[in-house]
């Protein structure tokens, strides 16, 4: 440990080493606060501190795994176990587990996913006749979120609000969390609400986990909100052995909750707060590094900070302007390839950054034009996969029987003669009996509107999924018994009916096999496998699929971005009203936010760095005008080289351009 700590830089050394009271680890783009991190769990053990005593929380279940398995290699030779290392989520659902009873939760409760919660708020609309159009279930979902993480009850709502999403979620809002409780299913707010209930509620709890986590790091602090903050200052009590690790430059999460305060009042918040910036960059030449610097510096709120490189000054920033956005992506796509012969470089050196994903269509046909390839970040989470979700509906009604959201899911599927009719009777019946959906199928013979046949084969699903739950419920041989689910209820044929063509549905029934391997998988690493233990990996999984096959050029958006380098980078699009957003005008700290985003793409960039925008591009079916984002010009003109493109003549302007295609209409008339 000794040898490893000697490899630190002066600063690095100095967060590692610092183990009592707060600490403040000002972290800047590619400082290695990571290794710092790692280092300082693993020294706290070497000095003694039983690892059982040490969490360290981050928002990805990626970045707890690679943390704990870099902290698994450093105590390789003392044999010492790794700490706690979780996601918040993660961490409050483990306490929850062990402590549901004080807080009104059953056993076998089932988190939300984003789709199930969208799917019970969607019934609930209707429920209480307030469903519109105008609002799709998302976003009333967003803004219940918004309250949840304001601390803001269904009681506590301000009823003086008149506008209409106000007045739809104010009526949604009490029914939500109701019927959430009903099902015996929470959402991910709830997951740290109820912990931090749990433990203003029963404070002897709240002493034993002080007790045991008495040394407590969190990575990217920047990007926590209000209630992960209240946990955090909750564990830490008078101990106030709280290291947080952070860049407040890199805060761009504002839109779903984080609070750019939570870090800059960290000092005030915790008395005796040590400080210590990271400022050495391990990742870009000094000219990306310049341009990063200049432009932060630009911003008010923020803790002084600049970054700096023993590598050397490196290329020029590249600035180029196109005709058109499919003259961007030739420049870009062409660039790359001259790249990658001229420096034998390979095509995963290279990304193209963009400030929203409809971005990527232009880049991706001109890729597939030139038979590069590439991968889109932010793709569609495997287990979002329709067949997929269909699977998990069903191993989920048979953990909580209470579940009714997932049993209106999978009640006619594959099509089992249970009609929507029929289903609307079965449920009203149980809503009026208020009894969960599963007893009012085991008891539909005889109910009013439902024929015997209707009701034979909804008593058989109850019955079928009773049996299931028996076996399921032993820990053991889940993947045969989920293959032998898959083939009784003809799940294989179900996709051949529904899609169209071989193709897609073979790979759909890929899906579906590999879904099964997952389950086998995790039963064959996992010390005590259950059907809850898995179906809450499902539900805390972050990883998107395309991400687990990553190859070729990558497309991302500026917010996934952060995290990742590459050697080469392209942020196109640099362009007044996208980076900055329009929107961002309307926001108090907006400016500085899109700044800050800015920031995150530029310091992606480890050798040279490209940014593009345009004369003009097609927005909402119009073509307009474009001008260059005041970003460029907040650059050191002398790190700087604007450089020509070969696509079109570059300074046509937009008015130019229609007037010519206007021209060419009409003498295409005249002339037919």
């Amino acid at each position: 440990m000794d040898k490893y700590i000697l490899s630190l830089n002066p600063a690095q050394k100095e967060a590692v080493t610092t183990t009592e009271g707060p600490l403040l680890v000002l972290a800047g783009a590619g400082s290695g606060k990571t290794r710092v991190i790692t280092a300082r769990s693993a020294y706290l053990i070497y000095k003694g501190v039983p690892s059982a005593s040490i969490v360290a929380v981050t928002f990805t279940n990626r970045a707890a795994r690679e943390m704990r398995e870099r902290i698994t290699a450093l105590l390789r030779k003392s044999r010492s176990n790794p700490p706690t290392v979780s996601t918040f989520h993660s961490l409050c659902l483990q306490i929850l587990r062990k402590e549901m009873k004080h807080i009104g939760l059953r056993k076998n409760f089932t988190i939300y996913s984003a789709s199930e919660q969208a799917a019970l708020l969607k019934n609930l609309l209707l429920d209480i006749s307030v469903y519109n159009k105008q609002f799709k279930p998302e976003v009333i979902l967003e803004r219940i979120g918004r309250l949840k993480n304001s601390f803001t009850s269904p009681e506590d709502m301000d009823s003086t609000e008149d506008d209409p999403l106000s007045i739809i979620v104010a009526r949604a809002y009490p029914e939500y969390q109701k019927t959430l409780r009903t099902m015996n299913a929470v959402d991910f707010d709830d997951l740290l609400l109820l912990v931090i209930e749990l433990f203003r509620k029963v404070p002897g709890i709240l002493d034993e986990y002080r007790e045991r986590f008495r040394y407590i790091m969190v990575d990217e602090y920047q990007d926590t909100n209000r209630v992960q903050y209240t946990l955090l200052k909750l564990l830490a009590g008078k101990r106030k052995n709280l290291c947080v690790v952070g860049d407040d430059d890199q805060s761009v999460y504002s839109w779903r909750g984080a609070n750019l305060g939570n870090i800059l009042d960290f000092e005030d918040d915790f008395k005796g707060t040590k400080v210590i910036r990271l400022e050495q960059n391990y990742r870009s030449m000094g000219n990306i590094l310049e341009a990063a610097n200049s432009l932060i510096t630009k911003n008010s709120r923020r803790m002084e900070k600049s970054l700096w490189t023993s590598e050397g000054a490196g290329p020029t920033i590249k600035i180029m302007k196109a005709l058109d956005g499919e003259g961007e992506a030739v420049f870009v796509v062409s660039k790359i390839l001259h790249l990658i012969n001229s420096k034998k470089l390979s095509c995963e050196d290279f990304a193209i950054i963009y400030r929203a994903n409809v971005f990527s269509r232009l880049f991706e046909v001109e890729l597939r034009r030139k038979k590069i390839p590439y991968t889109v970040i932010g793709g569609t989470s495997y287990f979002d996969r329709k067949e997929v979700k269909d699977l998990a509906a069903y191993m989920k009604i048979i953990l909580n029987r209470y579940d009714d959201v997932n049993l209106l899911r999978i009640a006619n599927l594959p099509r089992r003669g249970i009609g929507i009719t029929s289903i609307g009777k079965l449920h009203d019946h149980a809503g009026n009996k208020n009894i969960p959906l599963i007893d009012a199928f085991s008891n539909a013979s005889g109910m009013e509107g439902i024929n015997e046949k209707t009701a034979s084969k909804a008593d058989a699903l109850a019955n079928m999924l009773k049996r299931y739950r028996s076996a399921f419920l032993k820990g053991k041989g889940m993947a045969k018994l989920l293959s032998g689910l898959i083939e009784e209820i003809g799940f294989h044929e179900h996709i051949r009916n529904f899609y169209k063509t071989d193709d897609v549905a073979v790979k759909r029934i890929d899906n579906v096999n590999a879904f099964v391997e997952s389950l086998k998988y995790y039963e064959e690493n996992e010390k005590s496998p259950s059907l809850q233990g898995f179906i809450e990996t499902l539900a805390l999984d972050d990883k998107p699929e395309k991400e687990q096959e990553k190859s070729g050029v990558t497309l991302v958006s500026l917010h996934s971005s952060k995290g990742l380098e590459f050697p080469v980078v392209f942020i196109v699009g640099v362009e007044e009203d996208m980076i900055p957003h329009s929107k961002s005008l309307d926001d108090e700290g907006g400016l500085e936010e899109e700044r800050r985003l800015m920031y995150v793409g530029i310091t992606r960039a480890m050798r040279e760095l490209f940014l593009t925008y345009t004369a003009c591009r097609i927005k909402y079916g119009t073509k307009t005008v474009s001008s260059p984002s005041q970003f460029i010009a907040e650059m050191p003109d002398e790190i700087i080289e604007h450089i020509e493109t070969e696509c079109a003549d570059e300074e046509a302007s937009a008015e130019e351009i229609d007037i010519k295609e206007e021209y060419e209409k009409v003498m295409a008339i005249l002339n037919s």
